[in-house]
């Protein structure tokens, strides 16, 4: 009995001695082994918006740290030493960006154009960021990579090895997300088809449901303004900096001249069209909504399918 008495005693001892090395009131700092972001694995798709890790969870090591990118492996562990010197022209916001800047010199009042690596890291928090940006696909190529962050504090430093791992694809050269209908719509079909990789137009199509198009001038835009004598409309003349620099209507579409893509002008931004109708086209008004982006410039084909009984 005095033997295991002895045994359980220095086991204690162990599990306390090795607690208080571990405090982070010991005077040297702690630096956590259970560093770790809170999703050490992503898919993402890069080009359409800025990507972001989170902060990686410190487990109460002592502050301040100081993190940095050790390392992007490709899946065959190899360092990716190109990747790791792609920088990117972008930008460092100080201000809100609403959609309703003019021009280009006043937002540009509210950015910081900065030089800046494709696969960035917040050195306060370990925030890993992919700007939009980084869209050179010979240098960030489709497929899986794994970080290793490197991480400093008063108790010393320690390099987290596969500490993020990431699946690269890319988004497409544009986004839509269905909003809402109202009246006696059940729904829309959006279809975004780019007709030129060059150029500075966007054709838009509105179908009724037997295919036939509806005149772009029984089309209005839904104000989204409470301040009487103030209009906020979100439609095909309000495209965000001027934009569209010529609107020009057809019988059966619109056609629109745009400054400049993406558009809006702001990666990772979208615009807002609502539109709406007060019975000439179908017997009945009827209202429908989305959100949009075009990222890349060119002549782009917008069809709206409508869908009602």
């Amino acid at each position: 009995m005095k033997i295991l008495t002895t045994i359980r005693s220095a086991g204690w001892l162990v599990m306390i001695l090795f607690a208080f090395s571990c405090k982070k009131e010991n005077t040297d700092g702690f630096l956590s082994p259970a560093l770790k972001y809170p999703n050490p694995t992503m898919k993402i798709a890069v080009g359409a918006s800025l990507i972001q890790s989170g902060a990686m969870i410190t487990d109460e090591s002592t502050k301040p740290l100081v993190f940095s990118i050790e390392a992007i492996r490709t899946e065959d562990g190899k360092v990716a030493t190109q990747l790791m010197g792609y920088k990117v022209d972008t930008y460092f916001w100080n201000a809100e960006y609403t959609g309703k800047e003019k021009t280009v010199d006043e937002l540009n009042q509210k950015r910081t154009k900065v030089n800046r690596p494709a696969i960035d890291i917040n050195p306060d928090n370990g925030n890993i960021i992919i700007y939009p940006e980084a869209t050179d696909t010979t240098l960030l190529t489709k497929g899986k990579y794994s970080l290793d962050i490197r991480v400093k504090n008063s108790a010393g430093e320690r390099v987290i090895q596969n500490a993020l791992n990431i699946e690269i694809s890319y988004a497409p050269p544009y986004s839509y997300r269905f909003r809402g209908v109202d009246g006696n719509l059940t729904g829309i079909d959006v279809t975004f088809d780019r007709q030129s990789n060059t150029g500075n137009k966007i054709l838009v199509y509105v179908l009724k449901k037997d295919g036939t198009p509806v005149d772009p001038k029984k089309l209005l835009g839904y104000d989204y303004s409470t301040t009487p004598g103030v209009t906020d409309l979100k439609d095909w003349h309000n495209l965000g900096l001027n934009n569209p620099t010529k609107y020009t209507e057809f019988p059966d579409h619109l056609e629109l001249e745009i400054a400049g893509f993406p558009l809006p002008f702001v990666a990772g931004a979208v615009l807002r069209i609502d539109m709406y109708n007060n019975g000439e086209v179908n017997g009945k008004y009827f209202n429908y909504w989305f959100d949009m982006a075009i990222l890349k410039e060119g002549v782009w084909k917008v069809t709206i399918q409508l869908k009602y009984n």
